[in-house]
Order: structure tokens, then C-alpha cells, then sequence
């Protein structure tokens, strides 16, 4: 498993790369009449999306979830609702994966 500390920075890295990403794409709308997604399809990211999903044993798509579509809180339930956590920071993420989601 990788160290919480490596996750954790790769996680921000990645949040910082996305938002320079987002400032192109923008500065491209400013000049073009299309819609510009700069670094949609960047391999780099891919492959590192993937190295820290098989670290993790991540098989139900948390990090992407936690990366791309969280909700605001950044809360996640049990089946039952029974068991609440929040997942707003990295070291949160690595805690639930590592725990919770092992076998």
C-alpha cells in the first residue's frame, strides 16, 4: 500500500494541476468560439488515477469520486446509513480506503 503521506500530495497535486487546467480552458474560451477542456484526455493523469486505485485497492472509484463529483460535504454512508464519514480531506480518503474498504 502506498504511504499516506505520498497519497495524500499526489491527491493535491492533482487538485492543483485541474485548476491550472480549468484557467487554460478559459483563457482558450477567450479566443475561440468553442468549448475547450483543457487536459481532458492527459494520459499522465490516467495513469496516475490508476496506479493509486490498484495502491489503494480503491475498486469502487472513491479517489475519482473524491477528485471529480463529491458532494460539498464530502460524505459517505454505509449500506444501512448506520455509519457516517466525511471525506473532505486526503488524509480522510486514505483513512476510509485503508480501513474500510479492505477485505
Amino acid at each position: 500500500m502506498i504511504s499516506k503521506k505520498t497519497f495524500c500530495h499526489a491527491l493535491e497535486m492533482i487538485r492543483e494541476q485541474g485548476e491550472l487546467n480549468n484557467q487554460v480552458s478559459e483563457a482558450l474560451q477567450l479566443v475561440g468560439d468553442g468549448f475547450y477542456l483543457f487536459g481532458s484526455k492527459d494520459k499522465y493523469l490516467s495513469a496516475l488515477l490508476e496506479v493509486l486505485q490498484e495502491a489503494m485497492d480503491d475498486r469502487y472509484g472513491y479517489i475519482e469520486w473524491w477528485l471529480y463529483e463529491a458532494t460539498p460535504d464530502y460524505k459517505v454512508w454505509s449500506e444501512d446509513e448506520g455509519r457516517e464519514w466525511c471525506l473532505k480531506e486526503p488524509e480522510a480518503l486514505y483513512d476510509y480506503l485503508a480501513e474500510e474498504c479492505q477485505d
